[in-house]
């Protein structure tokens, strides 16, 4: 599938992406990841947007894990949690680097 370029508005935060993903898959991704933040926006006393992108994704983390577990995969492999971990810390340090950047817009962060 080719290239294209989608724009993600999330917590007051807009930025573009580039994804080779169908954007049907990417939209079904967003609208869990909304669902999710809006989810930890009602339940906690969390107001700070980086802190509820967290911890959306580690909910979101803890789901993929269970749903591994249930099949049968191993979410407890050290080296599997640890590659996960440094991808995670790598994204993260990406979009802050992006917003330090342009913190109006967030141009420019990808996944």
């Amino acid at each position: 599938m080719a290239v294209q370029t989608l724009k993600i508005e999330l917590l007051g935060a807009s930025f573009t992406i580039q994804t080779d993903e169908s954007r049907e898959y990417m939209e079904a991704i967003l609208a869990h990841l909304r669902r999710r933040t809006e989810e930890v926006q009602r339940t906690t006393r969390v107001t700070d947007p980086l802190k509820t992108s967290i911890l959306a994704s580690v909910y979101i983390v803890d789901e993929l894990f269970r749903e591994r577990d249930r099949r049968g995969g191993r979410a407890d492999d050290p080296e599997e949690l640890g590659r996960a971990a440094d991808r995670l810390i790598e994204r993260l340090e990406r979009k802050l680097a992006s917003l330090d950047r342009d913190p109006a817009s967030g141009e420019g962060a990808s996944p």
